[in-house]
């Protein structure tokens, strides 16, 4: 009967699309997964896996070590979202086997300004005070054009002796955005994203390029 089940499948690191983990240095997952790789062992570990995911019992048999040994080196490994489970194997006796393989397709260490991978988020907070500044300046030129343009209160259609009717919040809000205020904000937002995404684009593709040569 165990003659019948699958030893293996057909599981290769290429098969799967991954894409490679770029870490620089001084980011803080750095220190956990250089303590993971810091043991020669671990480090050929990875290098097996790599080339073709494997279960914990053939990488001790290829590097001639204990299965002990590997599969510790393997959760710290697994810890450090450096390698995962992706298949399961059957051993002749029957017996499940989970097969190892890496979390990305390269893994690159890097430091320097020239090939760190840009961090969006960073840059969404450093232009947080642009967006504040561009939405102030709408506000106040919506206020203005409120004031003195054709939808100020004392432009409104009244009867004689009436106070003008306040605008609604429906009106108030398509006041702005068919206003200079709202063209204002909305181009600023749009430079900015232009601006983003340029900068993003100039810092990532040299850096993934580079991941991706190795």
């Amino acid at each position: 009967m165990t003659s019948l089940l699958p030893l293996k499948s057909a599981t290769q690191s290429r098969d799967r699309d991954l894409d490679p983990q770029l870490l620089g240095l001084t980011e803080e997952s750095a220190g956990d997964i250089l303590s993971a790789i810091s043991s020669l062992t671990a480090r050929r570990i990875l290098d097996i896996l790599y080339d073709e995911p494997r279960p914990t019992s053939e990488i001790a048999t290829t590097l001639d070590s204990s299965v002990q040994n590997v599969s510790y080196h393997l959760e710290r490994l697994e810890d450090a979202d450096l390698v995962e489970v992706v298949d399961t194997w059957y051993s002749a006796q029957g017996r499940e086997m989970d097969v190892y393989g890496p979390t990305n397709s390269a893994l690159v260490l890097y430091t320097g300004a020239e090939t760190a991978p840009p961090s969006l988020k960073r840059a969404l907070g450093r232009s947080v005070g642009g967006i504040g500044a561009i939405g102030v300046i709408s506000a106040l030129v919506h206020f203005q054009w409120t004031e003195t343009g054709p939808f100020a209160p004392s432009r409104r259609v009244a009867p004689i002796g009436a106070q003008p009717p306040e605008p609604t919040i429906q009106e108030s809000i398509m006041n702005f955005i068919t206003g200079p205020g709202g063209t204002l904000l909305t181009a600023g937002l749009v430079v900015i994203a232009v601006c983003l995404l340029w900068w993003y684009w100039r810092r990532y593709r040299p850096a993934r390029e580079q991941a991706q040569s190795i």
